[in-house]
């Protein structure tokens, strides 16, 4: 007996079927470990939720650490302003460095100032206040300080770097997102010799956000993480059964990968569900069809909740554009908005609105010029029900 290898709804121990990115990732780490060279664009994967961005961002994390790198992690959208919650994450993760590195680098973390964050919040150990004159002046120019003397402590602790994660990077203040790519313009100009990173991760509307606090965006890198391919998802299938000594029955592998659509969630699911129908199979056992077909009940309630909580998050107008879109899908994957405001009997600028707080939500996504898709496979068929 033994436990699942999967892990739907938690960061995956291991990130498969993502080789094409972690690739380029490991190129940039390995260009900035080994050269000891700032990596000047901020690498930002997109994607709604359930595709895995958390799971390949704590992959790169435990790449860059495995070169010798210091990691900082962050969340966006929390208690903090983003300049400020990363000040918070660096003075927590140098405590245990020496006293000269640490009590010059606490110094610069003093230095960071809150100009654009929410009334009331306090000052993170903030030494300097800023003046109504130049606020974003002077934090853009406290945040580049700590860049710099984070990177340059961590080297002389005899570590290759330093590395920025930030998670759900849509959810940032404005001033943090100008904050952060003024910082690394200035650094591309001036400290090419920095070994210092930026990764991060956002739902599909991220590059719009950052394009609006941040109008010279460029120093982002965008990559969008799409639903997994039939290869990539038999990897995802195969590959955590095999380290523990289980292999897939072939059907039991072709139903899994078409029902799923490579939605990595629902994969997780299925997987996790059909591991337990076969009795947590020891070294040597096998999955078999019959067990994913007892999974697809399992995974059938689950994904009904998680389609119900979507569902309620969405206002009644909202829920209007999401049954006229779910009429007017093509093939059961994308519907243009002239045929969702067809339906609507509404005109197609009028609902823009609502189009767009569905996209915020990560409900619907972008599928190309004048069409939007589901982002979950199987929604479409809970939208019409509700219908019924």
């Amino acid at each position: 007996m033994q436990p699942s290898p999967y892990t739907p709804g938690q960061v995956a121990r291991e990130v498969v079927g993502r080789a094409e990115q972690l690739a380029e990732i490991g190129e940039r780490l390995m260009y900035m470990a080994e050269l000891g060279r700032l990596i000047g664009r901020i690498r930002v994967d997109t994607g709604p939720r359930g595709v895995g961005k958390t799971s390949l961002l704590r992959e790169v994390q435990r790449e860059a650490e495995a070169r010798g790198v210091v990691t900082v992690w962050v969340t966006a959208g929390g208690d903090e302003p983003l300049a400020a919650a990363i000040a918070t994450a660096i003075r927590a993760r140098v405590t245990s460095w020496k006293k000269k590195s640490r009590g010059r680098l606490l110094r610069a973390v003093d230095q960071v100032s809150i100009t654009a964050g929410v009334p009331g919040v306090a000052q993170v150990g903030a030494t300097v206040k800023p003046s109504q004159g130049t606020p974003a002046a002077l934090s853009e120019s406290s945040f580049k300080e700590l860049i710099v003397e984070t990177a340059t402590a961590a080297r002389d602790e005899g570590h290759r770097g330093l590395v920025l994660l930030i998670d759900e990077i849509q959810d940032a203040d404005r001033a943090g997102l100008r904050t952060l790519a003024v910082t690394w313009q200035d650094l591309q100009a001036e400290a090419d010799g920095l070994p210092a990173g930026v990764f991060a991760a956002g739902l599909p509307q991220t590059p719009e956000i950052i394009s609006a606090a941040a109008t010279f965006s460029e120093r982002f890198a965008y990559r969008t993480l799409h639903r997994l391919g039939p290869d990539a998802s038999r990897v995802a299938l195969v590959k955590p059964a095999g380290a523990v000594g289980v292999e897939w029955a072939q059907d039991a592998l072709d139903a899994v990968i078409a029902q799923t659509s490579g939605y990595p969630h629902t994969l997780q699911l299925y997987a996790d569900a059909a591991w337990a129908r076969a009795g947590y199979p020891d070294p040597g056992g096998r999955i078999r069809i019959a067990d994913v077909a007892h999974a697809t009940r399992q995974v059938a309630e689950d994904m009904d909740s998680l389609f119900r909580a979507r569902w309620n998050n969405a206002t009644p107008v909202q829920r209007q554009f999401m049954s006229a879109m779910a009429q007017s899908l093509t093939d059961d994957r994308s519907a243009s908005r002239s045929d969702i405001a067809a339906v609507m009997g509404r005109d197609s600028r009028a609902m823009s609105a609502a189009r767009a707080g569905l996209i915020d939500k990560g409900l619907v996504g972008v599928a190309g010029h004048g069409l939007l898709e589901f982002t979950i496979p199987g929604f479409a068929g809970f939208v019409r029900a509700q219908e019924d």
